[in-house]
C-alpha cells in the first residue's frame, strides 16, 4: 500500500512539517526527510484534504 507526504515544488524539495490533528495552527519546513516528524497520509484526497487545511495553493506528493 501505497502512502503520501507532502512536499514543496521548487527544484529544491523541502518537507511539511505540522500537527495533523491542527493543521489550521501552520506548518514549518524540513531539508530532512524524517519519516518519524512528517505527517503520513494514506492516500492522495487525505494529502489534498490536509494541504488545503494549511493554506496551501501548491504543493507535491510523494508516495512510498
Amino acid at each position: 500500500m501505497k502512502s503520501y507526504i507532502l512536499a514543496t515544488t521548487g527544484d529544491r524539495v523541502r518537507w511539511y512539517l505540522y500537527d495533523p490533528s491542527r493543521p489550521e495552527a501552520g506548518f514549518s519546513l524540513s531539508d530532512v526527510l524524517n519519516l518519524k516528524s512528517v505527517p503520513i497520509h494514506a492516500d492522495k484526497q487525505q494529502a489534498k484534504a490536509a494541504a488545503k487545511m494549511l493554506g496551501l495553493t501548491t504543493w507535491r506528493y510523494f508516495s512510498f
